[in-house]
Parts: structure tokens; sequence; C-alpha cells
């Protein structure tokens, strides 16, 4: 028998909650479609929020994630990237898109890249887009006035939609 001293009942932050602790801007599609919705998700190291992501849906359907992320402290001594093509793989395998195996440790493969842009707050921002199964992934590698970068994922029938960002106050959630 296993036993476990930890909490039975884990309390999780709200959107809110974390968009304050957050407490940066963070990027969000500008004009998502009225249908869509989106979902926070949260990613920290040794306790520290790094990544934080907008999984937009559409219905029951994953439509795009928009990820932003800040560097850790220098005291944690190790670090924690996202990459356009990791987050393609795993936007490819949790939106159905690819049909992942683990038997036969199949993943996606990035089928190549171009070169295109972002809009983040109005401006152009040039980016090389990563392309695989039909979806499209690509960097922001710089935040004006924070540090950090954003990473959009999304199929190529959304990519229009998902392109354009704005940076929101944590307040905006």
């Amino acid at each position: 028998m296993f036993r476990s001293d930890r909490p039975h009942h884990v309390r999780r932050p709200t959107p809110h909650e974390t968009a304050e602790e957050w407490g940066g801007r963070i990027a969000a599609v500008r004009d998502a479609p009225s249908d869509w919705f989106f979902l926070v998700g949260r990613q920290s190291t040794n306790d520290y929020l790094c990544h934080l992501d907008l999984s937009y849906h559409l219905g029951r359907e994953f439509i795009a994630i928009v990820q932003t992320s800040r560097p850790l402290p220098a005291e944690h001594r190790i670090s924690s990237t996202t990459t356009p093509e990791s987050q393609l793989d795993n936007f490819l395998i949790n939106s159905d898109r690819f049909d992942f195996d683990p038997r036969n440790g199949r993943l996606p493969v990035v089928d190549g890249t171009s070169t295109g842009e972002l809009r983040l707050d109005g401006t152009p921002v040039p980016v090389e887009i990563q392309h695989g199964s039909g979806c499209r992934s690509a960097l922001i590698p710089e935040l004006p006035g924070q540090s950090g970068y954003v990473i959009v994922t999304a199929p190529d029938e959304h990519w229009e939609a998902v392109s354009d960002l704005v940076l929101r106050a944590p307040t905006t959630f």
C-alpha cells in the first residue's frame, strides 16, 4: 500500500490569479472569433512560473496555442525553454492532428520552414515559420518592455486569425 503525505485537495489558481502571478503582459490573439474560448495553462520550474499558455478552442476542437515565456532567474541554474518545433509537436499530438502511438515512438516531423510575419501590438515582426502536418509554429524572440518570448502554433486554416497578437495586462483576463 502506498501512503501519501500530500494534501488530498490541491487548490488550483484561477486564470486571474495566474495572470497576476505572472505580472507582465501576456500574449493573446487580438481578435479571436466570438465562438472561440481559451483556457489558461501554466508551467513552472522550482515554483517559478516560466510559461503561460492560452490554448484556444472551438467546441471540443483545439484551435491554437499562444505561449508567453520568460527566463528563469539565474539562481535556478537550469533553463526551461520551448521551441517552435517542440510546440508544434505538442500541438499536433494534443489536437489529434497526428496519430501518435507511443509503442512505435513515431513523432511528428517538421516538413519545412518558411519566412513570414506575425503582428504584435500592430507591429509586423519577421519570423521563421515551422510547418508540419498542415500546421505552423513561429517564435517572436523578444517582447517589448519585458524579458521573454512568444510561440504561436495553429493549423494552416486558422493561421491568419492567430498571427495577429496583442500583449495584454494580466487584469484583462
